[in-house]
């Protein structure tokens, strides 16, 4: 998904988008009616509900739209009210901590000559959230009708069928940004030791039922649920961190002692091996439930879908590590860990002497479209990850923001440069 695309960047453009997507709907709403719908969940989000922000998923849809026998995880309970309520900042306020912003949505739909009114409550389960949060279980029924999240004081995100069609933040309207974990960036620079890995488990009895390049890619697949879900728990808890994944074993120990002082070190010993242990552990498990001559996208569905209880109790490892690693990305510093994701340390100060005039953001996966980026408007996590880029090439972080905004850093032919990524 590209930044630079044909998503609307401004109010008008994002209400167009809207009634194209439901103007084959009988009764659908008119565009006057959709820009006040979307004014008045501008100003809902400027708002509080007892002393917190408001933050709520609105869902434009009509109430024959969901059926009355499903529920999560897999489909949507839907809640029809006796009395359809009115629709405007006050009431989505007050309804918000009922409509629970990741498990549940308010349905909004016009009556003719009176506007749109609320007709419901939707219950959908968190499982929409493993798209950006890691997980493996399936997301289930899609809904193919456009849905606003009202996420943060002056900020909304458009998606349709889950997928983000563009941002109002401010005063200023984006396109929907990368999913960074999606990078080329990303897979290239670990592959090989994901090769290496698999090669180790193949002569220790790993099940034939795959081939070993994709064995080698499923581990990508795993590693990308896990760094997910340790990212949104720090972007959830508001509190910011930063995290820098340095070359793996004892030269990731010599860049660290170069450039950072970290004010807790972990000793290098098997216990911080879990990570590669538990992963090796799952795609065993996974290549044993793999059925002879089985390809990637097979072994990627049994990820999804098996309710084997072993693989389920690996994941609640996996994803109990993915806590840990975010507690301690909530001490001041970054968490510094080696590319087989082992910590080496945390509270973590960079020192590098050494000034960065120059960034670049990436408006696609490639890093090939890149616009200027003032490195003066960035914050003490941000600059301090990028002087470490600019002197190790091989460094990749990740910078969350305590306004919930995620960024990958990497050193790309000598050049700094930065992906936003998408948030939910």
């Amino acid at each position: 998904m590209s930044a630079i695309s044909t998503a609307p960047l401004d109010l008008a453009g994002m209400v167009s988008h809207l009634l194209g997507m439901l103007q084959h709907l009988p009764d659908c709403p008119t565009e006057l009616e959709l820009r006040e719908a979307c004014n008045a969940l501008f100003s809902a989000s400027l708002l509080k509900e007892e002393g917190r922000a408001v933050r709520a998923r609105v869902i434009i849809a009509p109430p024959e739209a969901f059926g009355t026998d499903s529920g999560p995880p897999d489909g949507v309970h839907a809640m029809r009210l006796t009395v359809p309520h009115p629709f405007n900042p006050n009431e989505i306020k007050r309804l918000s901590p009922a409509a629970s912003f990741f498990h549940s949505a308010v349905a909004i739909w016009p009556v003719k000559g009176r506007g749109f009114r609320i007709w419901g409550i939707l219950n959908t389960g968190p499982r929409w959230m493993n798209m950006v949060a890691g997980g493996r279980k399936p997301v289930g029924d899609g809904i193919p009708h456009p849905i606003i999240h009202v996420r943060d004081p002056g900020w909304l995100l458009f998606y349709h069928n889950y997928q983000l069609i563009g941002e109002w933040r401010g005063r200023e309207f984006h396109g929907p940004r990368l999913d960074v974990f999606a990078s080329p960036l990303l897979n290239e620079r670990f592959a090989q030791l994901r090769r290496n890995m698999v090669a180790e488990l193949a002569e220790d009895c790993l099940p034939p039922n795959l081939e070993q390049e994709a064995y080698a890619e499923l581990a990508h697949l795993i590693s990308l649920h896990f760094v997910k879900r340790v990212i949104n728990l720090v972007r959830t808890s508001g509190h910011g961190g930063s995290v820098v994944f340095l070359p793996e074993g004892a030269r990731g120990i010599e860049t660290a002692t170069r450039w950072i002082d970290c004010k807790y070190t972990a000793q290098a010993d098997d216990a911080g091996m879990r990570f590669p242990h538990l992963m090796r552990s799952i795609i065993h498990r996974i290549g044993t439930l793999c059925p002879p001559g089985s390809t990637l996208e097979d072994a990627a569905q049994i990820f999804r879908t098996s309710k084997d209880r072993e693989l389920d109790r690996l994941e609640e490892a996996f994803f109990e590590l993915a806590r840990f690693f975010s507690d301690l990305m909530q001490v001041d510093g970054a968490m510094v860990v080696d590319q087989r994701v082992c910590v080496i340390g945390f509270g973590g100060e960079i020192r590098v002497d050494r000034n960065v005039f120059q960034v670049s953001q990436a408006h696609d996966l490639a890093g090939n479209k890149l616009t200027n980026w003032n490195v003066q408007a960035d914050g003490t996590r941000h600059r301090a990850v990028y002087r470490l880029c600019s002197v190790e090439p091989e460094v990749i972080g990740f910078v969350i923001s305590q306004d919930s905004q995620v960024r990958m850093i990497a050193n790309v032919n000598e050049s700094v440069i930065f992906w936003m990524h998408s948030v939910v």
